[in-house]
């Protein structure tokens, strides 16, 4: 039997920018873009205890919360923490495989003396923090989606084990909500056929949620009983394509609107470029209407381009030329055509980068990421 660990940056984001301007500390503090439109990326646990969540909109979240200090997103100071995260971890253990930018898996089955899980995962959990300045939660059993649960479960600074033996204690209680992969739509759809646990789905074998869940409805329900991955993919990716969308809560007709969009994804994707060490020589706008209708339109670029910056201007002048008016429903930008860059040139291009980077009229410098 596997030990897996999750490990999760609490707030990272948030965490970020209190490392950067420790006056923030203690308050209510969220990540997001301030335009009607947008949505908080993450928020500091002061500003949750007065009501504001990640994919709250913005407007919300001001109205639940006045005293609300609102930061627009720094991708540039994020990949410097994400770096000294991934870097610290990866030169004690070999097989770690990297879930997103504040997050991954790690088989520690190796690495940890059976029955002393709980002592070593605490003492990484501090060591990470005295080399980093980085709070995180670790979940651990003997899979990936177990483990992931776990370091949900407790927050900040959590340390939790999660198998079969405690699952129905403390898993099937859960919301279905809380259930890792089902996502935002899905749940309600089952909260109305009476799944409203994890443990409700865990135990279920009603034809109408089996339906509902097509060919994930085996997966789901042997996750829920603690059956689940325990193989984590440490070899490198090398993506095709990199995309980000924004499904919108009403019909959007606002180039404004749509120019705040491409800002907030080209970070998203310039973060996704650096971490593939990867270059695009084509760029290209996906356009849904609220008719589903959907367009896509591309570009190709005399020389390869990684950064948010280029990726802003060329999507813009996509929208430009191709947006006329019609209501959106969704709308996105993606990267494709690839080169690789060698590790010490996507070092200086990126040095280059924070350097000259703008974020809504901001500039950011290197120097910010100190």
């Amino acid at each position: 039997m596997k030990t897996i660990v999750h490990i999760d940056l609490n707030a990272f984001f948030v965490q970020c920018e209190l490392l950067k301007n420790p006056s923030l500390k203690g308050k209510c503090v969220a990540i997001g873009h301030d335009s009607r439109r947008s949505v908080i990326s993450t928020s500091s646990y002061e500003a949750r205890k007065r009501g504001v969540f990640s994919g709250m909109p913005v407007s919300i979240a001001k109205k639940n919360c006045p005293e609300l200090i609102l930061l627009d997103v720094n991708f540039p100071l994020y990949i410097h923490y994400s770096r000294m995260f991934f870097s610290y971890l990866k030169e004690r253990f070999p097989i770690l495989e990297g879930a997103s930018i504040d997050e991954c898996y790690i088989d520690m089955t190796n690495e940890i003396e059976k029955g002393n899980e709980y002592n070593f995962l605490f003492d990484l959990q501090m060591s990470l923090y005295r080399a980093t300045s980085l709070k995180c939660s670790i979940g651990y059993s003997d899979n990936k989606f177990l483990a992931k649960m776990a370091s949900d479960l407790k927050k900040p600074l959590g340390l939790t084990y999660l198998g079969k033996e405690n699952i129905k204690e403390l898993l099937w209680p859960l919301s279905i909500d809380k259930f890792y992969g089902i996502g935002v739509k899905t749940a309600p759809r089952l909260k109305e056929l009476g799944i409203n646990t994890i443990g409700d789905l865990a135990v279920t074998s009603d034809p109408r949620v089996k339906k509902a869940l097509g060919k994930l409805f085996t997966y789901y329900q042997n996750e829920a009983n603690g059956f689940g991955s325990d193989f984590v993919d440490n070899s490198p990716r090398d993506p095709k394509s990199i995309s980000k969308e924004t499904t919108y809560l009403e019909d959007v007709t606002s180039h404004e609107e749509l120019k705040d969009s491409i800002i907030t994804i080209s970070y998203n994707l310039e973060k996704q470029l650096k971490y593939h060490k990867k270059e695009a020589s084509t760029i290209g706008i996906k356009m849904r209407t609220n008719t589903f209708v959907t367009k896509s339109k591309r570009m190709t670029l005399e020389k390869p381009i990684a950064d948010a910056y280029s990726i802003q201007r060329y999507a813009l002048d996509l929208l430009e030329e191709y947006y006329h008016n019609e209501p959106l429903r969704l709308f996105g930008v993606f990267v494709e055509n690839f080169t690789s860059i060698k590790d010490e040139t996507s070092e200086n291009l990126i040095e280059d980068i924070n350097s000259k980077l703008t974020f809504g009229g901001k500039i950011i410098k290197g120097s910010d990421l100190k």
